[in-house]
């Protein structure tokens, strides 16, 4: 265990659970709370009622790009919104039915394995880092949907300039929303459009805030577990020397020790000097079953991460592929509606494309990039064990290290229901896919 437990830091996705519980994604709880009930009291109701108005703007966003005639253009960028959102949803469902299990794994990482060896000042860095991602990501995302409101405002003085060109008696041109969607009442005149530009703009935000949350959640969730796997790393390197320095604490401090010691042991580095000075008090056996504690200890620690990652990857795999569907799909039409702006020189459309498509591209690689960090992590646990003075043990301790080697040497992998694993070849082949489906509806529009 940890000797500065009490230094630990707590509640790991505390911006995580205030967002969650705002959306109306259940009452998350932190692991230290010890409470599962998930949607106490009028939270339940709460919560019904966001999702229903989730689901309804969503499916208004889906019946667009197939009501009346559309321009290419509108079409293109109404198709983008579609698909994420309406994979998004899967993904929000995931949150509901498998929220026992997401916290389960959630207290594994800030509860459980604290009575193991531990980093503390690894722990809040990571903490430190995933609260700035999540803040740059939920910060880029104002800015994409910032960005569609200023092109709506810029088209609607357009309209307004258009309007005033024409006749009374001339068919006035159509006013059109920022972002495509389909609302199934009049909203030509100023008062019913500006209340229409303002509900769609809160729709925007709660999805885009569903989208953020999630995504930079399960990322966060990913890079503490390569980052108990980078503990586990250290504390198998450093088993011996930990052993030595405990077993120290019990050798009386008198001068007789020191003065019995040589000079040529004292200008030797305290690890060694450490060894010494034990294998002077304490016998071989007891030297060895100290230093089994210490295995077994770093054994359990293994093995309780790697069932953490799996259960992980079980729960949420289907969450992986709805993220690679939607990424493929939305990366791809978003391409498309940008070669169209910059060859037509739109130039505010094709700063909210550009814009969504960034942060298509930074949702998908969030989960890649920490799914490739988790799976190198987790195999240099081998590395560890070789580097752990497993020379100086016997040969009974020795075979202790085959296991978490040989186990070490197997990948361990975060999978899109076993189609793909979560890491930097899925991400470019992911890119490549999208910009080879781009090519060829280029050709086709040409």
């Amino acid at each position: 265990m940890s000797p500065f437990v009490s230094d630990a830091p707590k509640r790991y996705f505390g911006i995580h659970y205030v967002l969650l519980r705002f959306l109306g994604l259940g009452w998350w709880h932190h692991p230290d709370e010890g409470n599962t009930d998930n949607f106490p009291g009028l939270y339940l109701y709460y919560s019904i009622i966001t999702e229903i108005v989730v689901f309804g703007f969503v499916s208004l966003e889906s019946i667009d790009p197939f009501i009346g005639e559309k321009d290419l253009d509108r079409f293109m960028f109404s198709i983008a919104f579609v698909v994420t959102h309406d994979l998004t949803l899967i993904k929000m469902y995931l949150f509901f039915f498998k929220n026992r299990d997401i916290q389960d794994i959630v207290h594994t990482l800030e509860i459980d394995m604290h009575n193991y060896y531990q980093n503390n000042l690894r722990n809040r860095q990571t903490v430190r880092f995933t609260r700035i991602m999540t803040a740059a990501f939920v910060f880029f995302g104002w800015m994409t949907i910032a960005n569609v409101n200023v092109y709506g405002i810029i088209q609607d003085i357009h309209w307004k300039s258009e309007v005033s060109a024409v006749n009374n008696s001339a068919i006035k041109p159509f006013r059109t929303l920022p972002q495509p969607i389909y609302i199934p009442w009049n909203y030509q005149t100023d008062t019913s459009f500006i209340l229409t530009f303002l509900l769609e703009t809160v729709g925007l935000l709660w999805t885009g805030h569903i989208v953020l949350t999630i995504d930079t959640f399960i990322g966060s969730l990913i890079l503490h577990m390569s980052s108990q796997f980078e503990i586990l790393q250290e504390a198998l390197v450093k088993a011996y020397d930990r052993t030595m320095s405990q077993l120290l604490e019990g050798v009386p401090d008198n001068d007789e020790t020191m003065l019995f010691l040589s000079e040529d042991l004292q200008d030797r580095n305290i690890d060694d000097y450490n060894e010494i000075i034990v294998r002077r008090y304490f016998t071989d056996e007891e030297i060895e079953r100290a230093l089994e504690k210490t295995l077994k200890n770093c054994l359990e620690q293994h093995q309780l991460l790697i069932s953490c990652v799996e259960k992980f990857a079980k729960t949420y795999s289907y969450g992986f592929m709805i993220q690679l569907i939607s990424s493929t799909t939305a990366i791809c039409v978003v391409m498309v509606q940008i070669s169209q702006d910059a060859s037509s020189f739109k130039s505010i459309r094709i700063v909210t494309s550009l814009a969504f498509f960034g942060a298509m591209v930074i949702q998908l690689a969030i989960q890649c990039f920490s799914g490739n960090e988790l799976t190198y992590q987790a195999g240099k646990v081998a590395d560890a064990v070789m580097q752990c003075k497993w020379e100086r043990m016997s040969p009974r301790l020795r075979k202790l290290l085959v296991m978490p080697m040989m186990r070490a040497q197997r990948p361990l992998h975060l999978s899109a229901a076993s189609f793909a694993n979560m890491d930097n070849n899925c991400f470019l082949a992911i890119m490549k896919a999208a910009y080879s489906y781009y090519a060829v509806l280029s050709q086709k529009q040409v």
